[in-house]
């Protein structure tokens, strides 16, 4: 059992060091630089931006020559300081290796807007490295961020067949196949990325997107909800449940409104909100909003559409809505315009402090 033990380890050890020839070396001069680099280039492909930062920063505090973590902080960057991390790995690219430069000229070709030069480069690179996903990877990424999405997929798709493991190609394609309009592919491809990336909260956070957009708001939630306890500080997560909470609070208070449920509708104001309407009036208050909305009601068959077009977390309990607003009477449409308002988060759920109307002309007849 030993003996065999011991040729078992063997063809382990023998294929790790076959699989990790063939992908592209990482040169660097400090051991504690590539394993930050490493975990850099993880967080990166689950779009944990910040923590990515961190590992590069490390990195290069550890080897400041690290040409390839300049380059990640240069994709991280923008303005000037992606400027000066270009400058860096450009000067430190004589000490990498030829597929290293490779990827730092791809990098410069896809600044300068020189794609087939980058595609040239990145695919010489998959070629050169058939188990290392990275360089189809950037491809695919560089091919859905000019809007040709069946290319990245197909980037993608490469990238997995160098390593099934990988799991960012998956959330990738997910975005892709959304852009094609195959919903269905999209779908598996989220679930996908949750099944070979378990704890990480972005993939989470990518399916909650998937479902928010086809107005999913309580499987969104639990996808929002799921990527927070992989990760309590996944800012994005944390919003998009704001976002999400203003929805369903907005939905049921024209809900209220549409019913002629009055104490319902005024009751998602706070005790001191203010109400603008469009002809330049003020009511400060419920009882005010409450006579305001009562006259409405009381001048024939009432009824409100809003069209949603932001909303945005302000921070400390805030967040911004703007809608298109369509308000009708006996099915004749009396006023039309935009409404802005600002909720805030009480014990009691999210109210309007806030409520601003502009209008904008209405054509006789209108229905």
């Amino acid at each position: 059992m030993k003996r065999l033990l011991l040729l078992s380890l063997t063809l382990l050890l023998t294929t790790a060091t076959f699989a990790q020839a063939q992908r592209m070396p990482i040169t660097t001069t400090s051991d504690a630089a590539r394993v930050h680099y490493v975990q850099g280039e993880h967080a990166t492909g689950n779009v944990d931006f910040e923590r990515a930062r961190a590992h590069f920063d490390a990195a290069l505090a550890a080897d400041p020559g690290f040409a390839m973590a300049h380059v990640y902080r240069a994709i991280l960057s923008g303005g000037d300081e992606r400027d000066e991390h270009v400058r860096h790995a450009t000067a430190h690219a004589a000490q990498a290796s030829e597929a290293e430069r490779q990827m730092i000229e791809s990098y410069a070709a896809n600044l300068r807007e020189d794609h087939d030069r980058e595609a040239t480069l990145l695919t010489t690179i998959a070629e050169r490295f058939p188990s290392d996903p990275m360089p189809m990877f950037w491809w695919a990424n560089t091919e859905s961020n000019r809007g040709n999405h069946a290319e990245a997929v197909a980037a993608a798709r490469r990238a997995l067949a160098a390593d099934p493991s990988f799991a960012p190609a998956y959330n990738l394609i997910g975005y892709a196949e959304v852009a094609r309009g195959d919903l269905a592919a999209a779908e598996q491809a989220f679930r996908d990325y949750i099944r070979l990336a378990p704890d990480e909260a972005n993939p989470y956070d990518s399916f909650g997107e998937f479902y928010l957009n086809q107005g999913k708001l309580d499987e969104a939630e639990k996808q929002y909800e799921m990527a927070l306890t992989k990760d309590p500080e996944f800012t994005n997560a944390r919003a998009m449940l704001v976002r999400i909470a203003v929805m369903q609070a907005s939905e049921d208070h024209i809900a209220a409104l549409n019913r002629q449920d009055t104490d319902a509708f005024v009751d998602f104001f706070t005790a001191s909100a203010v109400e603008s309407p469009s002809d330049g009036s003020q009511a400060v208050g419920r009882e005010a909003i409450r006579e305001n909305v009562a006259n409405f009601l009381a001048a024939g068959e009432a009824s409100v559409e809003l069209v949603p077009q932001e909303i945005q977390p302000m921070g400390d309990g805030y967040a911004y809505q703007r809608a298109g607003v369509t308000m009708r009477l006996d099915g004749a449409v009396v006023q039309q315009g935009i409404i802005s308002r600002v909720w805030v988060e009480t014990d009691d759920g999210w109210k309007i402090a806030r409520d601003t109307w502009t209008s904008a002309p209405v054509s006789a007849g209108t229905r």
